[in-house]
């Protein structure tokens, strides 16, 4: 019965405040939020994006425009550490089509394989020196319909900071004009709007900057210091993506948040150090908040139960940095900062296995030579008493024991790496002439090498066990007629030199395994690989080596130390001969 009677009484009071409810005037509530700063800093915002429209001028005609983008190139890899010269070297290297629309294709596919690699800042900068060679081949030729600005985009993405806008819009309004009717044109008109508003955002983004770096000077407290630091960091991480020159400023102001850190975190978590009765006191006297803390130890203030750690900027961004850098030593110490105040976990950072350094002098001997006062290159005398090079005074001191000496340093052995590997070299591409003697990967790295591994891996099997010197003279027969750099280097004919007396009888003498190591070595890697193998090769009946020559005091390159480090592994015979004049 009592349900009955209290589910009726629920009932009718629901019904009465619905009804009241209904019946009631609807109450409006009326906030009034003061916008004024904000509106003033749009309105300063839209009047400084005006401005700056206003001062830009477009370049006159395209030519100007590639003209006035060019600087802007060399800007581009000036900040990146990288000489436009020798990009442009890099670049002509590629041997890339000279036909209109081949060469559209070509430097489009090559601007995507640079770009894959842009962690490597000289990959990055090839890059985008095709992608300017690219809006440079679409300004140039008007009257084509061009599918996409695909450098123009490339370039788009990278040059997304203050000193490189003037010239990306001078190429942007120049494409905007050349071509009106083209489908992209819309979008580029959208871009370009974009861009400005960026340069602007950018230009206000750069005051404050500013304005945080003098208030860095006045701010007291490790807290105050740390905020200011935040947003510093902040504006240069955006400037060291596309500009890396900002990198040493950068960690500069990371390490100065990282060293008052400590000092940070005992403000952080004031309130559990300190009594209620003790804050009260600080409001009246904010210097004495400081002196307290100054006397409380970090270990303290780790062991509170609600200890813990903001997110430390400065310490991600280093870590990246060091990261990119291979700096385990930095990476190292981070860590342990890292552990000490409990932003990471304790987890030691390996560093990468060292191979032993080469010790060259183990395989190094000293002739002595007469000296034929002359300074320079004629330094010595040979058995005949004429002045002569270094090279020449060992080659005249090891036949007179009874060595037979040959000449092989760079171009000969990129003419035998040629002349074994001709069909791998040349596959697809025809017989080689003046214009097109070479394949356009060869000197990409290991691409070359990767794109025909197969093959090359099959031929190297293949030569460590054949009759080299008939092998290689079927080569130089194939070969006749026909002209590649790889076997006529500058006024070095390495097709005769293959054909005279000494390289013959070398080619009876040497181990076909040793020389087969040698060539595939080079067909890894031509780009790297070709130089710095020894200066000569000598054998008599019982054995054959290789020799690098050098005077006394002349330092052993890096490419010729990795060459005989390279040797010695194989078991290869090997020696460095230095030259005394007495």
């Amino acid at each position: 019965m009592w349900y009955v009677i209290i589910g009726g009484i629920i009932l009718w009071v629901i019904y009465r405040y619905n009804k009241k409810k209904q019946s009631a005037p609807a109450l409006t509530v009326s906030m009034h939020v003061d916008n004024s700063g904000w509106e003033e800093a749009k309105k300063q915002k839209a009047s400084s994006l005006k401005t700056l429209k206003k001062s830009f001028k477009p370049a006159p005609d395209n030519e100007t425009a590639l003209a006035d983008t060019l600087s802007t190139l060399a800007a581009f890899h000036e900040n990146h550490g990288q000489s436009l010269s020798e990009i442009e070297v890099s670049v002509k290297s590629l041997n890339l089509p000279d036909d209109l629309i081949k060469l559209e294709t070509a430097l489009r596919k090559e601007i995507n394989r640079f770009y894959k690699q842009r962690d490597d800042l000289k990959s990055k900068a090839v890059a985008i020196q095709l992608s300017y060679q690219h809006a440079q081949l679409q300004l140039q030729n008007p009257e084509h319909e061009w599918k996409n600005f695909a450098g123009l985009q490339k370039l788009q993405s990278n040059w997304k900071a203050e000193e490189y806008f003037n010239g990306l819009l001078i190429l942007m309004t120049a494409f905007k004009g050349t071509f009106p009717n083209s489908s992209n044109a819309e979008k580029l008109s959208s871009d370009i709007e974009r861009m400005f508003e960026l340069w602007n955002s950018q230009n206000i983004a750069r005051e404050n900057f500013e304005s945080q770096v003098k208030a860095y000077d006045t701010v007291k407290t490790a807290s105050d210091k740390h905020f200011v630091i935040l947003s510093i960091i902040e504006y240069l991480d955006r400037r060291y993506k596309f500009n890396p020159s900002f990198k040493d400023e950068l960690i500069g102001w990371c390490l100065k948040d990282i060293d008052l850190y400590e000092d940070f975190l005992k403000s952080f978590h004031e309130h559990d150090l300190f009594t209620t009765a003790q804050q009260m006191d600080f409001y009246d006297n904010p210097g004495l908040k400081e002196k307290k803390l100054a006397t409380i130890s970090f270990d303290r203030v780790k062991k509170l139960k609600n200890y813990m750690v903001p997110r430390l900027n400065s310490y991600d961004v280093l870590s990246s940095i060091y990261e990119a850098d291979g700096n385990t030593e930095k990476l190292q110490w981070l860590q342990n900062t890292g552990v000490k105040i409990g932003y990471i976990d304790g987890v030691a950072i390996e560093p990468p296995e060292e191979k032993a350094a080469f010790d060259h002098k183990a395989i190094t001997q000293e002739i002595e030579v007469s000296k034929s006062g002359q300074k320079g290159k004629l330094a010595f005398l040979d058995s005949k008493g004429e002045a002569c090079s270094t090279e020449s005074a060992f080659k005249d001191h090891a036949e007179q024991q009874g060595w037979h000496v040959m000449r092989a340093e760079v171009s000969f052995w990129q003419a035998m790496f040629c002349l074994t590997f001709w069909d791998e070299v040349f596959e697809g591409m025809g017989e080689p002439s003046q214009g097109q003697d070479i394949p356009h990967d060869l000197f990409r790295g290991d691409d070359f090498y990767l794109n025909r591994q197969k093959v090359i891996d099959s031929r190297y099997e293949q030569i460590k066990s054949i009759n080299l010197s008939e092998f290689i003279n079927q080569q130089i027969n194939r070969s006749e007629g026909t002209w590649t750099r790889l076997i006529y280097n500058g006024d070095q004919d390495m097709l005769a030199y293959a054909k005279s007396k000494i390289v013959q009888d070398f080619l009876q003498k040497i181990d076909p395994e040793i020389f087969a190591k040698i060539v595939y070595r080079i067909a890894q890697n031509p780009n790297e690989n070709r130089s710095g193998v020894s200066d000569f090769i000598i054998w008599n009946d019982d054995e054959l080596k290789m020799v690098e020559v050098k005077k006394v005091r002349e330092q052993v390159r890096e490419s010729q130390l990795n060459w005989l480090s390279w040797m010695i592994d194989e078991n290869i015979p090997v020696e460095i001969v230095r030259v005394k004049a007495v």
